[in-house]
């Protein structure tokens, strides 16, 4: 015998989260531990996670005996239903009927109950956290010599509450799977206001990343306006930028050495360190101003960098005053260029 909590419910009717029930803690000798009455929550402590035994009171559940014909054991609840049926006063679809083994003279205990309040109570004593395993009426959870049968089991507990109890009871499948369903509804109920606070996240991020990636775009398009006035509209810049510098390509013969677009090109290559930083790009007279936003890793060695970017015909050099901003230009139109006058970051 495993050590186990055995429960006397009240009138199905009347059970509520805060409702006292009597309890018999029983070890595992079969020897009463402890006695009492708890609320639910209180007695889910008590019992931990050792099973649980609810005993259904006579008012709310009915034994009987009843003797069926000899049949396969996966057609005895059939047989049982149909010998049932003619005793009770309801449908047999709104209540629970449970019954123990076929006795070789054709003896079968029967018991049942209405459905929907032993659901309801199902669900109280699993929702607080008891692992309910029987739901045993109050007439089979009693000494089968008892000199009182009618009468309650009380407190405090004696040698009533330590009857054999039947192996059969209301718990089946079916309520088992309508319990692991009471038990999951809150943790699932946290998990889908988790999951919808998170999607609502993740709008929010979308949204914001939109509105900078436009940014992006509309500052695209001032410095192509600005390199080449003579495009009327700017759809896109890139392709449009490209497709002016090919033209004045084949017009002329190439570029000046310092337009945007080879000044950025060669940019770019030196200061791979600012890719997914740059808050703003600015050309004008001939040199190019970025202004990086704080988070990226400047390079450790800045003369170094300034020899690379000699390498590539840009004359590269940082802001003397404002650490995030830096400026390229050719040699040859270089000078000023640590922090030109009217020029904003």
């Amino acid at each position: 015998m495993r050590q186990h909590m055995r429960l006397l419910l009240p009138p199905l009717s009347e059970l509520t989260p805060a409702t006292p029930l009597a309890f018999a803690l029983v070890g595992r000798d079969g020897r009463l531990l402890r006695s009492g009455a708890l609320g639910l929550r209180s007695l889910a402590a008590v019992a931990g996670a050792g099973p649980v035994h609810a005993i259904v009171r006579d008012e709310d559940a009915v034994v009987a005996r009843i003797t069926v014909p000899p049949v396969p054991a996966r057609r005895l609840g059939d047989a049982v239903r149909g010998s049932v049926e003619p005793m009770v006063l309801s449908d047999l679809d709104r209540l629970r009927v449970a019954h123990g083994p076929r006795q070789p003279d054709g003896a079968v205990a029967v018991a049942w109950t209405a459905r929907e309040p032993l659901e309801r109570a199902w669900s109280l004593l699993t929702s607080a956290g008891l692992r309910v395993e029987s739901l045993v009426p109050h007439a089979l959870a009693l000494p089968a010599d008892d000199p009182h049968p009618g009468r309650v089991l009380e407190l405090p507990a004696g040698p009533r509450w330590l009857a054999p109890l039947p192996a059969w009871s209301f718990v089946d499948r079916e309520l088992r799977a309508a319990g692991g369903a009471g038990r999951w509804r809150r943790p699932l109920a946290w998990a889908a206001a988790a999951g919808a606070v998170w999607i609502l996240g993740l709008n929010a991020y979308a949204a914001r990343q939109g509105r900078e990636l436009e940014d992006l775009r509309e500052s695209m398009r001032r410095t192509v306006q600005q390199a080449y006035p003579r495009i009327p509209v700017v759809i896109d810049p890139l392709r449009q930028a490209r497709q002016q510098r090919d033209a004045l390509r084949l017009a002329g013969g190439g570029e000046a050495a310092d337009d945007f677009i080879p000044l950025a090109l060669a940019a770019a290559e030196v200061l791979d360190f600012a890719q997914g930083h740059v808050l703003g790009l600015r050309y004008a007279d001939g040199r190019l101003t970025l202004t990086l936003a704080e988070g990226y890793r400047p390079p450790a060695d800045e003369a170094a960098l300034a020899r690379t970017a000699a390498e590539r015909g840009i004359r590269l050099a940082r802001d003397e005053t404002r650490p995030h901003v830096w400026h390229a230009g050719r040699p040859d139109a270089s000078e000023g260029t640590r922090r030109p006058a009217g020029e904003a970051g």
